[in-house]
């Protein structure tokens, strides 16, 4: 959400958000940044409240001023946009610890989102990743302005162009152990970033590939549809329990696996059940945080003054 703009800000608690992004940089002009930056102090509280978490996307030439100016209580993350080094990484992390110290914030609670865009940090990918310890999860541009224009390719067409450098930043996040941000590939050839149905169909297929941590969207039209997406089905919920009851046959006897209904259950598709009934319930308890905080606003707003 650009920050600059107040009826965005003030209504985000009630979109139904895991976070809303602050944005300082590209949906800010250039001789409104000073500005902007004034009102970051007051905008992650009006994102909290509704049990949303506030990130802030600073400019990448003015890491020092934007971040001073967006570090403070309630923040949970900064992403820095065109990320290229990972000396850039550790920058960073040195003005983040000096605020959080200044303003008694926790020490190490406010987490890094490198941007992978250009072409120039694929090449460093995984010693960006592994830069700072507030890198907690990562993952590459799914089809960005940036790096389309860094590579000087089409970034509107039926094809994926952008495959390899998600795959160096996946293997990279896998290898140090980190969350990891991606999607399969669901074409957008209009360009549009309002396609609920889209938005959904990528959720969905990035949840069946064991992909949990979604880059989010630059409308309010796709919250319901990636929220939706991302959590497993009544259908999946059933399936990954009819799995383990079929597990605890198999525990009695002495084969490795057994087939029922011409499906194989082993320890691998145990392994991926329990999961699915893991991520289940947290979605559940997210959904159930998100709900409280919002109907504790609405109580208050409601209450006679």
């Amino acid at each position: 959400m650009p920050i600059v703009t107040p009826r965005f800000i003030d209504n985000a608690w009630r979109r139904g958000c895991d976070f809303v992004l602050l944005d300082l940089e590209d949906s800010v002009p250039q001789n409104r940044k000073a500005y902007a930056r004034t009102l970051v102090k007051d905008a992650i509280p009006n994102v909290n409240k509704g049990g949303t978490e506030a990130f802030v996307r600073i400019n990448h030439e003015h890491m020092q001023a934007d971040t001073e100016a967006a570090v403070w209580p309630g923040l949970r993350r900064i992403k820095y946009p065109k990320t290229g080094t990972a000396d850039e990484v550790r920058q960073l992390d040195a003005i983040i610890t000096r605020m959080e110290n200044e303003r008694g914030i926790e020490p190490g609670s406010i987490e890094i989102d490198a941007g992978i865009e250009t072409a120039l940090a694929v090449t460093n990918v995984y010693d960006i990743a592994a830069a700072s310890p507030r890198i907690k999860e990562f993952g590459a541009t799914n089809g960005g302005y940036d790096m389309s224009r860094d590579l000087g390719v089409e970034m509107f067409v039926p094809y994926d162009q952008f495959v390899y450098l998600r795959g160096e930043a996946e293997l990279a996040a896998r290898a140090l152990g980190l969350g990891v941000r991606a999607a399969p590939f669901v074409a957008n050839t209009s360009g549009s970033v309002s396609d609920g149905n889209r938005a959904l169909r990528l959720a969905e297929a990035a949840c069946a590939c064991g992909l949990r941590l979604g880059g989010g969207g630059l409308n309010p039209a796709v919250v319901e549809s990636h929220n939706k997406g991302y959590t497993p089905s009544e259908t999946d919920v059933r399936d990954a329990q009819w799995v383990l009851e079929q597990f605890e046959r198999l525990q009695t006897g002495k084969e490795p696996w057994l087939e029922v209904e011409g499906r194989v259950i082993d320890r691998y598709e145990v392994e991926r059940a329990r999961e699915t009934l893991d991520w289940a319930e947290l979605c559940a308890a997210r959904d159930r945080e998100k709900a409280a905080a919002v109907a504790r606003v609405q109580a208050a707003m409601a209450v006679p003054k």
